[in-house]
């Protein structure tokens, strides 16, 4: 009787260890996931940057060409550059901004666990 008991509080143990490495394991996938998933938007950041930064200089020149100036152009784009940036400001204040990205991250993890759970 005392052997079988034995038994079981060790398939307990056993059982409760595995689980505990489970969730563990499922822990690390999902920062590994996460971290990744940072990494692939930073970059995709910092590409898109390079691109507005260009972009930016290409219509500025553009603007200089057709106002036959040398920096009229310039000057347009970088007004428009500060009225994004009133805006976004104006947007975070009202925390309008933080409530659309925190919809937006709610919509994505359901997406991925439904997607998980499919699988």
């Amino acid at each position: 009787m005392a052997s079988s008991a034995r038994k079981v509080i060790d398939n307990i143990v056993e059982f409760i260890e595995v689980k505990t490495e489970q969730i563990k394991l499922r822990i690390i996938a999902r920062i590994a996931r996460m971290l990744s998933g940072i990494f692939a938007l930073s970059m995709v950041a910092v590409f898109g940057l390079f691109f507005l930064f260009f972009l930016s200089i290409a219509f500025s020149e553009m603007i200089n060409l057709g106002l036959d100036s040398t920096y009229l152009g310039y000057l347009i784009i970088s007004g428009a550059y500060l009225l994004i940036i009133i805006v976004v400001i104006l947007l975070v204040k009202s925390r309008k901004l933080q409530k659309w990205i925190e919809a937006l991250i709610i919509k994505l993890e359901e997406a991925k666990y439904e997607q998980e759970r499919d699988n």
